[in-house]
């Protein structure tokens, strides 16, 4: 249980990481999540290895690990819903059969407690008997009668023979949708390196466009005083707009000079009145 706890946690933080980062545009919460992402992807092709590979061996051993739960069952109460809820939805009873019960410290006959030669409620054919609730005494002193008189009231077949033929006639349900679980999570990596990649390339584009585009003060005083012309009646000290005072009408100034508008060969007498 506690590792089902852990490992809800981890998706719990590695999903809301994810959420973040695309919410905020957080490159190093994205990559957290991609890093999340990818181990899963790995853990879960690791385990996908070892079941293929040791498939004969998880169906021979089986029973053993049945009987090593029927054992311990009263010790974790995890172990103790895990073995209710198999014998419940499987309608059986022990391991390979009912009498494997006596193997339990707490039901065996020869135990001085009150649940001596009795099975658990689950192993029982009704074990709510009509009521809303499970009857936890329903099985009490089935393991003391005979087969005949302990059928109507419990399963006799144990829960390994409808274990294996559950998990193979529903081996490839369970293969597809590990299959669609790595696919979405394939998917979800591809997209979160994407947006990686996009964020780093919008945040390269935005730095080296403020570079390009800035302008130092000096050169926007310069262009303000070249582009200026002084006005019909405003004066036009030297050193403000950076040009003389216009010439006569019978000539131009010259267009090498800020603030003039052409280039025009000068009048040689205005040049010279001036």
């Amino acid at each position: 249980m506690l590792g089902l706890v852990l490992g809800g946690l981890a998706v719990s933080a590695v999903s809301l990481a994810g959420c973040l980062g695309a919410l905020c545009e957080n490159a190093f919460l994205l990559r957290c999540f991609s890093g999340g992402v990818l181990a899963f992807l790995v853990l879960e092709a690791v385990v996908g290895a070892l079941v293929v590979a040791l498939w004969g061996r998880l169906q021979d051993g089986l029973e053993h690990v049945l009987r090593l739960a029927i054992t311990h069952y009263q010790d974790d109460p995890d172990l103790c819903f895990l073995i209710d809820q198999v014998q419940l939805g499987l309608q059986c009873c022990g391991a390979d059969s009912y009498q494997d019960w006596q193997q339990n410290l707490y039901f065996n006959c020869s135990s001085p407690g009150v649940q001596a030669c009795s099975l658990p409620a689950s192993c029982c054919i009704d074990p709510w008997e009509g009521g809303a609730s499970v009857n936890d005494q329903c099985g009490f002193g089935a393991l003391g009668l005979d087969e005949d008189a302990a059928q109507r009231v419990v399963h006799l077949e144990g829960c390994s023979p409808p274990l294996l033929r559950w998990l193979h006639s529903n081996i490839r349900t369970l293969g597809c949708y590990a299959i669609g679980v790595v696919l979405v999570q394939g998917v979800e990596l591809l997209l979160a390196i994407q947006l990686v990649r996009a964020l780093t390339v919008h945040k390269g584009a935005a730095g080296s466009g403020g570079l390009s585009t800035g302008t130092p003060p000096s050169v926007q005083s310069s262009a303000k005083l070249v582009v200026g012309r002084p006005t019909a009646g405003t004066k036009d000290p030297a050193g403000v707009w950076g040009c003389r005072p216009p010439l006569p009408s019978q000539g131009r100034c010259q267009s090498n000079l800020p603030g003039c508008l052409g280039t025009h060969a000068l009048d040689p007498q205005a040049t010279s009145a001036y």
